[in-house]
Parts: structure tokens; C-alpha cells; sequence
């Protein structure tokens, strides 16, 4: 039994799926399959059962994955240490990501930073800032990148971009050529939306509730379930939207769009990086965050 395994085992415990587990490891189910029946030979015990597609633990598989994540927690803890110890920047970097710093900003810093440091093998994973400081708090990432610090003693953080917010209307809608729209004007409009329980939802309704204009007056006519989707229905015209103005920096360079503020109501945020408190952050970490702070210092 080495330490990969005991990885895979705790990933397959908590996606309860084996194609979620494939995919957050970036390995084959078969792999998958291979990995947790070497353990049950190890243990010559039962540990997991198959319902469909799903996996649920047995009794014994409960008592194992306890005991793996305090293995695993201890690893981490020791090479942590060892690293710091010998100041080298080396290791598997794992980086938990809300949607936006996680498909639009962090990519091409990770990108640059592997080849300033290429003995840092860094892994992506996006989901929501909830999900991403759980994992923070389970010591499962080094860092998260979300748009708001949680109220946590064991954790902390530094800004290191900005984002704004931003109105979306299609080419040739009349909005397309203004500035600037107003609060009362956007209320009339069809608007493409995120899904109920995202995060972004929440900050857009947010902001537009601040500029006197709440939820249920909002004329939603299309709910989906990313901001690439909205962007591109936007673009087809089924509405207008309000999204970060990462995301459609290419869409705006290649003129399939148009963006405008809406007036009298600023929407900019702050993304951070957080990161475990601790007397002494690692040298991979410390050199991550750094290199991320040079490419955009914050204001």
C-alpha cells in the first residue's frame, strides 16, 4: 500500500462516484478499480460497495477512511516541514478555485509560474468557494482562490486581483452603444442568470439589492449553469447578463459583445488567495503567491 493509493481511497470515500473520483485525480476508472481491490486484498476485508454508479463505504471502509485522511494529514504535515526545512521549492501544489479566478485567471499564471519553477507540479481544481475552503480546512489544498475570505481563525489570505461586474448585451441591442445603463432601465430587461444557489447569482443580486433593485423584481428569462454559457447566450441574444469582466475579455476583443456599467452602482470585488494560518507558510506556497502578486499587484 503506498500513498497514491491511500489518496485514491480517500477521494473515491468523499466523491462517492468513481467517475467524479477519475476525474478530480486525473486517472482511469479501471485505475480506480485496481487501487481500492488492492487495498481490500491488504486488508482481506470488503471496504466498498457499488450501487449503480455510485460507492458507499462498508463499516470497515468507515473505520479506513478515518484512519487514512489522520495518515494522510500526518504526510502532509511532514512534508511541510521537511520542505521549509530545506528551503527547496519543489512538490505538488494543490490549488482549489472558485469559477472565476479558477477559469480565467489563474490558468495562464500557473502556466508561467511551471516554468519558473519546474520542479512544482501544481493541480487545478475548480469548484465552488465553499467547496474550496473546505478543502483548505481538511489540509486537501494548499491554497484557495475565491472571492470572499471566510471569518475562520485557522485561515488567511491576501488579495491578488480584482474583479468588476459587468452588463452584457448582444451586438446591435440597444443598449450596445451606451456607457452605462440605469438601474430602472435593467429591470425591464430579459436576463440571462445563473442558477439558483450560485455563487455569482448570490454577489449579482447582492449588489443590484444595494442599488434599491431586489430579486423578485428581476425579470429572469433563462437560468444556466456557467458563465461561459451565459456569455454565449448573450451572444445569441437571448438576453442580457452580469458577469465578470474576465470572462469576457475575449468575447469583447473580438467585438461579439458589448459591455457597460450600470450607473450610480460600482459592482467591483476583490479576489483573494487563503492559505492555512501558520507561524511559517512553505517555500512552494510562499513562492506561489509571491509569483501570483507580481503578475497583478493588488491596488
Amino acid at each position: 500500500m503506498n500513498l497514491s493509493t491511500l489518496q485514491t481511497f480517500i477521494v473515491v470515500a468523499e466523491k462517492k462516484n468513481l467517475s467524479l473520483a477519475a476525474q478530480e485525480i486525473h486517472i482511469t476508472q479501471p485505475a480506480i478499480s485496481k487501487q481500492l481491490s488492492v487495498l481490500e486484498s491488504y486488508f482481506d476485508t470488503v471496504l466498498v460497495e457499488r450501487k449503480g454508479r455510485g460507492v458507499n463505504l462498508t463499516p470497515a471502509g468507515e473505520v479506513f477512511y478515518r484512519h487514512a485522511r489522520e495518515m494522510l494529514e500526518l504526510m502532509n504535515k511532514a512534508e511541510r516541514e521537511l520542505r521549509q526545512m530545506s528551503g527547496e521549492i519543489r512538490g505538488r501544489l494543490i490549488i482549489w478555485a472558485s469559477t472565476i479566478p479558477g477559469h480565467y485567471i489563474l490558468p495562464p499564471i500557473i502556466g508561467t509560474f511551471k516554468k519558473e519553477y519546474p520542479d512544482v507540479q501544481t493541480v487545478l481544481q475548480i469548484g465552488d468557494s465553499k467547496e474550496a475552503i473546505r478543502k483548505l480546512l481538511e489540509e486537501s489544498a494548499h491554497l484557495a482562490a475565491v472571492g470572499k475570505l471566510p471569518n475562520n481563525k485557522r485561515l488567511e489570505g491576501i488579495k491578488f486581483f480584482a474583479d468588476e461586474l459587468m452588463v452584457i448585451v448582444p451586438i446591435g441591442h440597444p443598449l450596445a452603444e451606451l456607457n452605462e445603463v440605469t438601474i430602472e432601465r435593467l429591470a425591464k430587461e430579459p436576463l440571462v442568470w445563473r442558477e439558483i444557489g450560485s455563487g455569482t447569482r448570490s454577489v449579482v443580486e447582492s449588489f443590484l439589492a444595494e442599488g434599491g433593485l431586489s430579486p423578485d423584481k428581476l425579470n429572469i428569462a433563462l437560468e444556466l449553469g456557467s458563465t461561459g454559457a451565459i456569455v454565449t447566450a448573450v451572444e445569441a441574444g437571448a438576453g442580457i447578463s452580469i458577469v465578470s469582466r474576465w470572462a469576457i475579455l475575449k468575447e469583447l476583443a473580438l467585438n461579439k459583445i458589448s459591455s457597460l456599467k450600470i450607473k450610480d452602482l460600482p459592482m467591483q470585488r476583490d479576489l483573494y488567495l487563503a492559505y492555512p494560518r501558520r507561524k511559517n507558510k512553505s517555500p512552494m506556497v510562499e513562492a506561489f503567491i509571491k509569483y501570483a502578486l507580481k503578475q497583478n499587484p493588488p491596488a
